[in-house]
Formats: C-alpha cells, sequence, structure tokens
C-alpha cells in the first residue's frame, strides 16, 4: 500500500504576510546568473566594495579565540568606545548604558518595534524592511508619499497630514521611522529639516526611530546632524559596521536609547535575550577596533565615501544626460530615478509597473535593478533603485592612493577605470532610455 503524500505544514498569519528581503533575494539571483556565466550589471544590491580595515581584520584574529556568550547588552567595553564614537564624530552624548550591541542594525530595529506601541508611518520610498518589519508585528503601517521634485523628502507638512489623518488623536503614540543618507534616494536632511519634522513629532507624541547606518556616507558638500540633536526624548538611533566600514558579513549594529528610558532597555534586552542572546564573542572585540576615532580609520572611511561619492555622481550624471530624472543624491551608493516621462513608449513594450521596468531592464539590457514598489511606492510609478558598488573597491583606494589629485580633477576618468561594469551599466541606461524617445 502506497503511503499516503503527506501533506504542507500549517503556517502561521504572520508568516504569511512576509516575503524573503527583495535586496538579498536580487543579490542571490545575480550571484547564481554570475556562476553561470552569464553577464549581469549588477546595480540591484548595495554592498560597500572596499575591503576590512587591516587593524579591524587583526583585531578579529586575535579575539578569534573567544568562545563564551558575552553580554546581552554587549560588553562595556565595545560600548564604552561607542559613546565615544558618537561623542566626536556626531555630537551626540550617549552613556555605555544606553547603548545596546546587536548582530546587525536590522534585528535591533525589529526590537525596537516589537516593545514599542503604536502605529508606524513610513516615507515613501523607505527600505525595503521597514514595511515588513510592521506588517510581521500586526502593526498598522502608513506610507507618506514624498515626490521626486522634493528628492523623496519628508517634509513636516506631509507628515503633520499623515498624522491628523491616519492618527489624529495627540494622545496616542505613533512610530515614525526615518533613515538618511537614504536608501533607496541618497538624499539627506540638513539642520533645520530635521528641527522642523522634531516639531511636528513633538506635538503628535511621535517616537522617530531614526536608522543613521549610512550617516559616514555623506558627501563632502553635505553634513549629518542626527534628529536626536533636535529631539533627543523621543528618538532612537540606529548605526552599525556594514555601509561606512564595509562590514557587512560582520553582523554588528548599535541602538541608542534616550535617557532615562530604563523599561525601554529592559524590554529591548528581553527581547534579544530571547532571540540572539549575544552578538558573537570575536565580532564584538573587533568592533571595539572598529569604533576607535586615533588609528587613522576615520580617514580610511572618508576615503571610502570618496569613492561612493565620485562614481554615484557619476552614474547620476550619465543618467541625467540620457534625459532620466532623477534627484541629486547627497550621500550613501544609491540613485532613485523614474521613467514617468515616457510611460506611453513603456506601455507599448509591456512595461506598466516598476517590477515590469526592473524585469525588462535585466532581461533585455542585462542591467540589475530593484523596482520602487519595494520601496513602499504605487506599482504604476515607474521608478527603480540604482545600487552604485559593483566595483573592486581594494582597487579603487589603490588608484585613489596613487594619484587621489587626479581622482579629483577628472572623475570621470577615475570612474571609467576603477568601475567597468558601473559604466557599461550607465551606458546600457542610457540606450534604454533613448530608444523611448
Amino acid at each position: 500500500m502506497q503511503a499516503e503524500k503527506p501533506k504542507p505544514m500549517e503556517l502561521s498569519l504572520a508568516s504569511k504576510k512576509l516575503a524573503p528581503s527583495a535586496t538579498l533575494a536580487m543579490n542571490e539571483l545575480i550571484a547564481a546568473k554570475r556562476e553561470k556565466g552569464e553577464k549581469v550589471y549588477h546595480m540591484g544590491f548595495g554592498q560597500s566594495p572596499f575591503p576590512v580595515h587591516r587593524l579591524v581584520r587583526k583585531a578579529l584574529c586575535d579575539n578569534s579565540w573567544r568562545q563564551n556568550y558575552l553580554s546581552t547588552q554587549g560588553i562595556l567595553p565595545l560600548r564604552q568606545t561607542v559613546s565615544a564614537f558618537y561623542k566626536e564624530m556626531f555630537r551626540l552624548d550617549y552613556g555605555p548604558d544606553q547603548i545596546v550591541v546587536g548582530p546587525g542594525s536590522k534585528p535591533l530595529m525589529f526590537a525596537a518595534l516589537t516593545v514599542l506601541d503604536g502605529p508606524i508611518f513610513l516615507p515613501a520610498p523607505s527600505w525595503v524592511s521597514y514595511q515588513h518589519m510592521g506588517r510581521f508585528l500586526d502593526r498598522d503601517v502608513h506610507h507618506i508619499r514624498t515626490t521626486s521634485a522634493d528628492s523623496y523628502r519628508l517634509t513636516p507638512e506631509a507628515l503633520d497630514h499623515a498624522l491628523k489623518e491616519h492618527a489624529p488623536d495627540k494622545r496616542e503614540q505613533k512610530i515614525l521611522v526615518l533613515n538618511y543618507p537614504s536608501n533607496p534616494t541618497g538624499h539627506t536632511y540638513d539642520a533645520d529639516q530635521l528641527k522642523e519634522i522634531a516639531q511636528v513629532a513633538r506635538e503628535h507624541k511621535v517616537i522617530v526611530l531614526s536608522d543613521e547606518i549610512y550617516a559616514l556616507t555623506h558627501f563632502n558638500d553635505q553634513s549629518h546632524h542626527s534628529i536626536a540633536e533636535f529631539y533627543p526624548e523621543n528618538t532612537l538611533v540606529t548605526g552599525g559596521l556594514s555601509k561606512d566600514r564595509s562590514l557587512g558579513g560582520y553582523r554588528l549594529g548599535v541602538l541608542l536609547l534616550p535617557k532615562g528610558e530604563k523599561e525601554l532597555l529592559r524590554t529591548i534586552l528581553a527581547v534579544a535575550s530571547e532571540i540572539w542572546s549575544s552578538v558573537a564573542s570575536p565580532i564584538q572585540y573587533a568592533a571595539i577596533e572598529a569604533y576607535r576615532t586615533d588609528t587613522g580609520l576615520v580617514e580610511y572611511i572618508r576615503e571610502c565615501a570618496g569613492v561612493h561619492e565620485l562614481v554615484t555622481r557619476y552614474v547620476f550624471a550619465r543618467l541625467q544626460r540620457a534625459g532620466v530624472t532623477c534627484p541629486h543624491p547627497q550621500g550613501a551608493f544609491y540613485l532613485f530615478p523614474d521613467w514617468n516621462n515616457r510611460r506611453e513608449s513603456l506601455a507599448k513594450l509591456g512595461v506598466k509597473s516598476s517590477a515590469d521596468l526592473a524585469r525588462y531592464l535585466l532581461e533585455k539590457y542585462l542591467v540589475s535593478s530593484l523596482p520602487g514598489s519595494e520601496f513602499g511606492m504605487v506599482p504604476q510609478d515607474l521608478c527603480l533603485r540604482l545600487a552604485t558598488v559593483d566595483y573592486d573597491g581594494e582597487a579603487a583606494l589603490r588608484r585613489l592612493h596613487r594619484s587621489p589629485d587626479a581622482a579629483c580633477k577628472k572623475p570621470d576618468k577615475f570612474v571609467e577605470a576603477v568601475a567597468p561594469s558601473v559604466v557599461e551599466a550607465c551606458k546600457r541606461l542610457e540606450e534604454f532610455s533613448r530608444s523611448l524617445e
């Protein structure tokens, strides 16, 4: 007698709301294509390409023998170093007791959203995981529409309108998630803009979860201000090693909490203790070195940010020359162009959504990207997120060190020499855009 085929396991309602991270899924897809020998110009995943700094690498090796569980909050020497780092780099005064160390900023954000009550408000576009975290927690998630004309910045007027529409009771707590310099747009906020947002947040009892993982990737004509400068009592700040120090795989992030929030700290540590216990011991000790400011690492961060700027501005200029609408980048390594002014031509190709557009570019032009709909934009908005990091970061730094003046005086030649895949992707995007005219 043939055994009955087992039925699929029943899944929770919460899990059915989840999909794999679009950014990680795209990176795995492109890796699989490249393993099979297929040529793809990868603008779909934002992983900083620079090598691990030699001092951090040495610290990791020196501490590889450490095998014990550590404090859930993070070891005190690391939290002390993080405290000093934020004071020197951002003028933010957070004591070690206000800092939580986690396996990347993403789990820390999830832990914070788990313990904080209230509906969640997200500027659209915003990073892909925020909305999925909120929905997994069965929370109301409200996107606040922004426009390309405003560089997709959240304005105080738009925030005020959204709060009054969806959560008009000013006694009710709400949560706003900010991220800047932004993934996916590359925009940032100046001090005055943050003060205005803080004023609205204070009036409406909004807790701000400020994701500042890209803080040190701002371009040379920008400076980073944390909204915690202007709204310290109700702002939580996240950061980490993945972007400015190119240590995404180390999985170490930090969460900075307002003064006096002992119950908030207790509940976040309770969540952490049940999920990740503690960050890996060797990584925590290596991170002490990664957060020092007296060893040349800060200069290394600035060099890497300078290369990001050269490459990203190059791609932006190529898009502009092709007549593509795209806000001017100010940091990070992303651009958020759109082809809405070519809607009729694209419809003839069967392209009616950002997902269609991303698929068409990958199939016909071998350029990977992510559709704007993954970032909270309406599907019909023909926008894409492009990452500008498909090059050998170590080779780029060697060339920069050989001739730093040449990189500044002739940035196009520098980019063409160190980032040929990015340059070819630009050529293909230009060909595609001009074919629609």
